[in-house]
């Protein structure tokens, strides 16, 4: 199911480097994205849609859109390199609800993810068309006392907007995230 059904096909060089998409994202103030996440973690599958607010300057936010069980759900999320998460619904919150692994949940993923555009080495990148889109496809590798993460997103070769990403652990897909709308801010 890889791209959550976007048929890829060819492959070889990409004009965009490491640097470039550093530099594109470390440059961005902030955008504003709707997501449908299919989550795979421990041996049961839920799927999410969200819509997201990065914002470089200040604390990023989301609000779950869908299953409407949890719908209206939302949380902000701070920091450098990991995230100080806090839930919100209906004037309550919920402070420090950190997940487990980092960056490998549904609340965490995006923000962690931007982390890893704006300041990671990606360890290999690629180009591939989907639809008649040009993409460009890095992949992220860390070895942690969690075990191993591996990201791969992709992004538009023409404006480097994320389209997708699938997070590994230890060599097993946890987060498959489609980015459905993307404006930047």
């Amino acid at each position: 199911m890889l791209l959550l059904a976007v048929v890829l096909c060819g492959c070889g060089g990409s004009g965009a480097d490491g640097e470039a998409v550093r530099v594109h994202f470390d440059a961005l103030s902030g955008f504003e994205a709707h997501l449908k996440i299919l989550s795979d973690l421990e041996q049961s599958v839920l799927e999410y849609e969200m819509d997201y607010v990065y914002n470089k300057e200040d604390v990023d936010s989301f609000t779950i859109t869908a299953p409407e069980s949890l719908a209206g759900i939302g949380g902000t999320i701070a920091g450098e390199d990991s995230a100080s998460v806090t839930l919100q619904y209906d004037g309550l919150s919920l402070d420090d609800a950190m997940p487990q692994r980092t960056g490998l949940t549904p609340a965490d993923a995006m923000f962690c993810l931007m982390d890893d555009l704006r300041k990671g080495e990606p360890v290999q990148i690629w180009s591939e068309t989907a639809s008649g889109t040009e993409l460009v496809a890095l992949k992220y590798a860390y070895d942690s006392e969690d075990g191993k993460i591996e990201k791969q997103v992709w992004l538009t070769e023409d404006g480097l907007q994320p389209v997708c990403a699938e997070l590994y652990a230890d060599g097993a897909r946890v987060l498959t995230i489609q980015v459905t709308a993307y404006q930047e801010t």
